[in-house]
C-alpha cells in the first residue's frame, strides 16, 4: 500500500513540475531556516551545560546600594576576600571557586622576545572539582595549588611550544613580573560556555604578589558556589543576602553604601543576566524566543504555501477523488495517499535542506561567532528535530487535501459542482492573509530594529569619536614614563592635532567613587563615575563646557585641587545651575578641591544606559589610555607612523590600537547581529510567501482564461485585465498589513524599552512596510497578469 502511495505521489509530481518545484523549493528553504535556527537556539539554551554539576553551581553577585538615595548597581564580580565567608557560614555551600579575568595580557615564552596577547584567568585550585575542564596532561588536584603555576589550553601549548606535552615549561607575564610553570594542558573548551580563557593561573599567584586585598569593597572577582544537590536557591539567597551586615555593618553605616548578595544559576547566566562587568557579553532570553518564533513562522509560511497550492489544484484533485471513490476507495485510503504524498515532498525537501544547511553553516558560524555543528548522529535532539520537522511539515501541508478533499461526495465532484464552491476560495484567502501577516510583521520589526541601531549610531554623543585613535597602556613597568614620552612625540606629528592621557576613554566601563560636598569628612556625599585626565583631554574629545573652565597648566593648583563635573553631577549634588557649582568645595578620595568647570552631559559609557553623575579630576600615576585626534583621512599611514614611534619608545611592549568610533559601535554588536538575522529571515519569509502567491496567480489566470478572452473581445484593455487579476491579492495583502502593523508595534515596543535612548516609531516605518509588501506582491503576480492580458483571446475561445 505504501509503495503504491509513493508511486502515485512521484507520478503526480512529475506530471505537475511547476507545482512540485514551488512546493519543494519553498519547503526546502523553510526547513533550512528552521534547522539553522534550531542549532542556534540549542546552542544558546545549552550554554555551560558541559559542566555536569551545573544545576548545583551558582554565581554570587552583589547589588551595591549608593548613599543618599543614589540608587543601586548590580555587579557580577564581588570582592575576592568574601568567598571564604560563604563556605564557612553556610553548610549547604560546599565549595567556592574564584576567577579574576584579564584580557590582552602580554605573554612570552621564557628565553624569547616575541610577545603575544592572551586571555588569562586566575582561579582557585579546586576549579577542576567544580567545573568540568578536562586535562590532557597534569594532575587536576595539584595543578594550581602553588603560586606561579599555570594550566594552558591545547591551542596555547601548540602556539608557544609546538607540542602538547609541555609540563615543566615556563611562560612569562612581563607586565605582572610573573614567571609561570606549566602544570597542566586543557582539552578544547566548548564554545558555548561563558568561562573561556587561554591560560588558567593559580589564584595563589595573586596572593603571593599581595594582590588579594582584605576588603569587601573591591568588585573584581567572579565567584561561583557549589551547593548541596537539591537546595532551594531562593531560600539560600535570602540567607546570604545581607552577610555583609554580620562583618562590616559599621563600614556600611559610616559610608552610606550597602551590599546585598544574590545568586544566579550557572545555567541562567548567558541568557538571563545583564549586570555590570559580566565575564563575557551575554545574550538575551528574548532573542531565543524571537528566533524560535521566526523559525516556526517561516516553517508555517512554507506549509501554507503547500496548502495554498493544494487548494488551488483542488478542482482537479476533486475529480480524482470522485473517480477513486466510485471505484471503491475508502476515505482512509485517500487520507493515506494525500498524507504520503505530502510527507514524501517533505522528505525530499528535508534531504535538500540538509545539503543547504551544510553549505550555509560555515557562513552562519562566521557571522555569529559560534561553532555550530550539524551532526544528528551525535546530537540526538537534532535527530529528533529532523524527524519532527519532516512529520510536522508533511502532516500540516497535506492536511487540506487529506482531510477536506477526501470528504467530497463523488456525485458532486464528478458533476463539477466543486468549481463553484466558496470553501476553497475562502481558505486560500485566509492562508494568503496569514502568510503576509507574518511577513509584514517581520518587515516592520526589521525596520524598527534598523532604525534603532541607526539612531544610536547617529545620536549626538557629546564628544568627538570619528577621528580619535586610542592605545591602551596595559600598565606594567615603565608605562607611565613611556606613555608620556610617546605623547610628546605624537604631538610633533602634523597629522595629529591633540594627544591626551587618561584613566579611561568613552565607551569603556568606568569606575565610581565617593564625592563629598565640602571638605568636612562628615559632609554629605554622593557616588559618581569618574575619569582622571590630563590637560588636553577636553580638547582631544571636543567636550563642551557649559560653565567655568577646563584644566589649565598655568593654574598650579589644578593638578591636585580641581574638579570638573557634568550637568547630571551638578544636579546630583543639589546645585540649582552649573554656574552655582563653580568654586564650590568638593572632596574626592583623598583630594580636597573646588569645582572649576561643568561639562555638558555626554554619553561616556553607552547610549543604552542613562547618563550618570560624573566627576573629572586630573590624572596622577600610570594612565590607562593614550588618545590621539587625527586630522587626516589617510589613517593607514598615520597608524604606521604611530606604531613605528611606539616601538621606538617601548620596544618591549605590544602595539595595539582601536579607533574610538569602531570601538564604540561594538557596544551594539548584539543588536546589530539581531538586526541582520532578522532582516535575513524577513527576506526569506517574503520569498516563500511570494512563491505561493506566484502559484496562486498562475492558477487564477488559468481559471479565468475564458473570462479574460471574452473581456478582451468586448474591448477590455490590458491594464483592465491586469487590474482584474491583481485586485483581490492586493486586498488580501492590505488586510494582512492592517492586522500585522499593531501587533508588530506592540511586540517591538517591548524590545525598545531596554534602551535608555530609543527611536520614535513613526508612521513612516509603517508606510514603508506597506509600500514594500504591496510592491513585492504586485511584482510577484504581475508576470502572470501581464502574460494573461496579452494572450490572444482566440486561443481561449476557439472551442466555445
Amino acid at each position: 500500500m505504501v509503495k503504491n502511495y509513493l508511486k502515485i505521489a512521484l507520478r503526480s509530481l512529475l506530471k505537475n513540475k511547476v507545482y512540485a518545484f514551488l512546493n519543494i523549493f519553498g519547503l526546502t528553504v523553510g526547513i533550512t531556516c528552521s534547522l539553522l535556527i534550531f542549532l542556534y537556539v540549542q546552542d544558546e539554551v545549552t550554554y555551560d551545560s558541559n559542566h555536569s554539576q551545573a544545576d548545583d553551581i551558582y554565581r554570587v553577585s552583589c547589588e551595591y546600594y549608593l548613599p543618599n538615595d543614589g540608587g543601586s548597581e548590580k555587579w557580577a564580580p564581588i570582592s575576592a576576600y568574601v568567598a571564604q565567608y560563604f563556605v564557612n557560614d553556610y553548610p549547604e555551600i560546599l565549595e567556592s571557586v574564584r576567577f579574576q579575568r584579564s584580557t590582552n595580557v602580554v605573554v612570552q615564552k621564557t628565553g624569547e622576545t616575541e610577545l603575544f596577547h592572551e586571555t588569562v584567568v586566575y582561579a582557585d585550585s579546586n576549579v577542576f572539582n567544580v567545573f568540568d575542564y578536562d586535562l590532557l596532561d597534569g594532575n587536576p588536584e595539584t595543578a594550581l595549588k602553588q603560586p606561579n603555576t599555570t594550566v594552558v589550553s591545547k591551542a596555547t601549548a601548540m602556539k608557544y611550544f609546538g607540542k602538547v606535552n609541555v609540563i615543566g615549561e615556563t611562560l612569562e607575564l612581563p607586565d605582572n613580573q610573573h614567571i609561570l610553570t606549566v602544570t597542566g594542558v586543557l582539552d578544547q573548551i566548548p564554545n558555548n560556555t561563558h568561562l573561556k580563557f587561554d591560560m588558567l593561573v593559580s589564584f595563589e599567584t595573586l596572593r603571593a604578589a599581595g594582590r588579594v586585598s582584605p576588603t569587601w569593597w573591591n568588585f573584581n572577582t567572579h565567584t561561583y558556589l557549589k551547593t548541596s544537590p537539591g537546595i532551594d536557591p531562593v531560600a539560600l539567597e535570602k540567607k546570604i543576602k545581607r552577610i555583609s551586615a554580620e562583618y562590616i555593618l559599621d563600614q556600611e553605616t559610616g559610608s552610606g553604601y550597602r551590599q546585598e548578595y544574590f545568586l544566579t544559576s550557572l545555567n541562567d547566566i548567558h541568557l538571563r543576566s545583564n549586570v555590570r562587568s559580566e565575564f563575557e557579553t551575554n545574550s538575551r532570553e528574548a532573542y531565543v524566543y524571537i528566533f524560535s518564533s521566526v523559525g516556526l513562522f517561516i516553517l508555517i509560511i512554507a506549509c501554507i504555501n503547500f496548502m495554498n497550492l493544494a487548494t488551488a489544484r483542488s478542482v482537479n484533485r476533486a475529480k480524482e477523488v470522485g473517480v477513486r471513490k466510485v471505484v471503491g476507495a475508502f476515505r482512509k485510503h485517500l487520507i493515506g495517499q494525500f498524507l504520503s504524498e505530502s510527507i514524501f515532498i517533505a522528505f525530499v525537501s528535508l534531504v535538500l535542506s540538509i545539503i543547504l544547511t551544510l553549505l550555509v553553516l560555515l557562513q552562519l558560524n562566521a557571522f555569529t561567532g559560534k561553532a555550530l555543528v550539524f551532526n544528528p548522529l551525535e546530537n540526538i535532539s537534532l535527530g529528533v528535530a529532523l524527524i519532527g520537522i519532516t512529520l510536522f511539515v508533511g502532516v500540516v501541508s497535506g492536511s487540506y487535501p487529506a482531510f477536506v478533499l477526501s470528504a467530497f461526495k463523488p456525485t458532486e465532484t464528478l458533476k463539477g459542482s466543486f468549481k463553484t464552491s466558496s470553501k476553497g476560495i475562502v481558505l486560500r484567502k485566509g492562508l494568503v492573509v496569514m502568510q503576509f501577516l507574518i511577513s509584514i510583521g517581520l518587515i516592520i520589526s526589521t525596520l524598527i530594529v534598523f532604525n534603532q541601531l541607526n539612531y544610536m549610531r547617529d545620536l549626538e554623543l557629546g564628544f568627538e569619536k570619528e577621528r580619535v585613535i586610542f592605545i591602551p597602556s596595559r600598565f606594567g613597568a615603565g608605562t607611565e614614563q613611556g606613555f608620556q614620552v610617546l605623547k610628546d612625540r605624537l604631538e610633533q606629528f602634523s597629522e595629529v592635532s591633540q594627544v591626551s592621557l587618561s584613566s579611561r576613554v568613552p565607551g569603556r566601563e568606568m569606575g565610581n567613587n565617593v564625592v563629598r560636598l565640602g571638605w568636612d569628612q562628615s559632609a554629605d556625599w554622593s557616588d559618581m563615575r569618574f575619569i582622571t585626565v590630563d590637560y588636553d583631554f577636553i580638547n582631544t574629545y571636543d567636550l563642551e563646557l557649559v560653565a567655568g573652565r577646563g584644566f589649565d597648566e598655568t593654574f598650579g593648583t589644578d593638578l591636585n585641587e580641581a574638579f570638573i563635573l557634568n550637568e547630571t553631577g551638578v544636579n546630583r549634588l543639589g546645585f540649582a545651575s552649573p554656574e552655582e557649582a563653580i568654586g564650590k568645595q568638593l572632596g574626592w578620595r583623598n583630594r580636597q578641591g573646588r569645582v572649576i568647570g561643568v561639562l555638558k552631559d555626554f554619553y561616556f559609557m553607552s547610549v543604552q544606559n542613562e547618563i550618570e553623575p560624573f566627576i573629572m579630576p586630573m590624572q596622577q600615576g600610570t594612565p590607562g589610555y593614550l588618545s590621539a585626534k587625527v586630522e587626516t583621512a589617510n589613517f593607514t599611514n598615520v597608524v604606521k607612523r604611530i606604531e613605528s614611534t611606539f616601538r621606538e619608545v617601548m620596544p618591549n611592549r605590544i602595539f595595539e590600537y582601536s579607533f574610538l568610533n569602531q570601538d564604540f559601535d561594538q557596544q551594539y554588536k548584539n543588536e546589530e547581529g539581531f538586526s541582520k538575522v532578522f532582516t535575513f529571515f524577513a527576506i526569506i519569509a517574503i520569498l516563500i510567501a511570494c512563491l505561493g502567491l506566484y502559484g496562486l496567480a498562475a492558477f487564477t489566470a488559468q481559471q479565468k482564461v475564458k473570462e479574460i478572452g471574452i473581456r478582451k473581445v468586448l474591448g477590455a484593455s490590458a491594464f483592465g485585465v491586469v487590474f482584474l487579476l491583481s485586485k483581490d491579492f492586493v486586498k488580501l495583502v492590505s488586510i494582512s498589513f492592517v492586522i500585522a502593523a499593531p501587533a508588530a508595534y506592540f511586540l517591538m515596543d517591548g524590545w525598545l524599552k531596554d534602551f535608555a535612548e530609543r527611536v520614535n516609531v513613526g508612521a513612516a516605518t509603517f508606510l514603508i512596510a506597506a509600500g514594500v509588501s504591496l510592491s513585492i506582491a504586485v511584482l510577484t503576480i504581475s508576470y502572470q497578469s501581464i502574460k494573461a492580458a496579452f494572450t490572444n483571446p482566440i486561443k481561449a475561445l476557439r472551442y466555445e
